[in-house]
């Protein structure tokens, strides 16, 4: 009398088989783990904090301060901190023009606004000429890509000196500074006081008349 023989099961049908008791194990054992256990196993790398804009601003940020350069097709990555002159400092590259952007940090001044951190600051923007053209800037700091960006500027003069920047409210900023008056050399030093406020108005400043 024959006897039953058991017949060997093919290899390619255990292969499966296998895979599933290793997705059913390992799936066990991840529920079985809190969250602060799976963050210990295995730690997150370590975000670099950019030292100017948290020295600054107090704001934590992995990314350099960044101005897109009035009236030039380039960009300008805030990477230079001059503090006995008491600039922050970029250089830019438009192709056939190229200069600095300066910060002068004594006028950045900043303001909460429903919990986001908007700034205010001048900007000198230099090139190979003699001009050094004065804006108001208005930046913001944007958390998704953890940078300050610059959202809109406003021209206010060549070789001028800022004497005063500040937020009145929510919208309104008031700025105080000197100016050439029509009898003074642009090399010499302004003397002239001006003022003028801007209102913002979501991302973009406008003048407002006195």
């Amino acid at each position: 009398m024959a006897r039953n023989r058991i017949l060997p099961i093919p290899l390619i049908l255990l292969i499966p088989v296998v895979l599933l008791i290793i997705v059913i194990v390992a799936g066990v054992y991840r529920f079985s783990l809190s969250d602060d256990e799976i963050l210990a196993k295995f730690p997150q790398s370590e975000v670099q904090t950019n030292t100017i804009i948290s020295d600054v601003l107090n704001i934590k940020s992995s990314n350099p301060w960044t101005i897109q350069v009035p009236e030039q097709n380039a960009v300008s990555f805030i990477d230079e901190w001059d503090k006995e002159l008491g600039y922050l400092i970029g250089q830019y590259d438009a192709g056939a023009t190229k200069g600095k952007v300066l910060l002068p940090t004594e006028f950045i001044v900043q303001r909460q606004i429903e919990d986001v951190p908007w700034i205010v600051a001048p900007m000198i923007v230099t090139s190979q000429g003699t001009g050094s053209f004065y804006y108001i800037g208005l930046f913001k700091f944007d958390a998704v890509p953890s940078r300050v960006i610059l959202l809109d500027s406003v021209f206010i003069g060549d070789r001028i000196k800022f004497n005063q920047l500040e937020w009145r409210d929510d919208t309104i900023i008031d700025a105080s500074y000197l100016t050439h008056d029509e009898n003074q050399a642009m090399s010499e030093v302004p003397k002239q006081l001006n003022s003028v406020s801007l209102k913002r108005v979501g991302n973009f400043l406008h003048m407002q008349q006195r």
